[in-house]
């Protein structure tokens, strides 16, 4: 059969209904569209199969460092100023990632108790929570480290970002926090909002019943 006995059959058929008629009229149209379609259904796969690659990557990075430089900081084989110095040069995603939170917080924990607190903080300001579980946990850990300091307005401003979040994990917890932060501030009227919070958004828990102390130490 010649092309132009194909060409005149398939315009034919597709004239015998009107939709028919519009798909052969813009066919060059339809045409690319459907291929647009399944390059998009190509490039997505090939993106989530890179994600995965990326995930797997990061991963053992953080393995790599967990069991040669963490293990070696606990084992007295890798200094304080070289664990820190070995963390500042990951990637942000490595540094940020969740299966390094763990690590971060377990670090924090180990350097308070040697008093190195600069070097704590040093590794938290590198790190970003993507989830209100791990905001939670690397902010308040934080805040305790800025706070031995002496560094009450950055905890403070820490504690105040992590409030921010609608899905922030033990918000009256926070908020506790940031009231004590704000009275040894001195920031009486601040500090006071956020025990009233506190105490009129969750009466029965127990963080209310401390926020009544802290209210009933303002009041003096």
């Amino acid at each position: 059969m010649s092309e132009a006995t194909q060409t005149q059959t398939l315009e034919q058929s597709l004239n015998k209904t009107d939709f028919g008629h519009l798909i052969y009229e813009n066919r060059k149209i339809f045409i690319g569209i459907i291929v647009a379609i399944l390059l998009g259904v190509g490039g997505f796969v090939l993106w989530k199969q890179s994600q995965k690659s990326q995930s797997q990557d990061v991963a053992v990075k953080v393995f790599e460092f967990r069991t040669k430089t963490w293990d070696g900081a606990k084992n007295g084989k890798v200094a304080i100023p070289e664990l820190v110095k070995q963390f500042e040069g990951l990637d942000k995603d490595v540094q940020s990632s969740p299966v390094m939170v763990p690590v971060v917080l377990e670090m924090g924990k180990y350097l308070m108790e040697k008093n190195a607190l600069n070097e704590a903080e040093a590794i938290h300001s590198k790190v970003v929570g993507s989830h209100p579980v791990s905001s939670f946990f690397l902010s308040m850990q934080r805040a305790v480290i800025l706070e031995k300091l002496g560094k009450a307005p950055e905890a403070i401003a820490v504690l105040e970002n992590l409030a921010k979040d609608k899905d922030v994990l033990m918000a009256a917890k926070v908020n506790l926090e940031l009231g004590r932060l704000n009275l040894m501030n001195g920031e009486k009227g601040k500090a006071q909002t956020h025990f009233e919070y506190v105490i009129n958004t969750f009466p029965n828990d127990e963080q209310a019943k401390l926020a009544k102390l802290y209210m009933a130490k303002l009041n003096q």
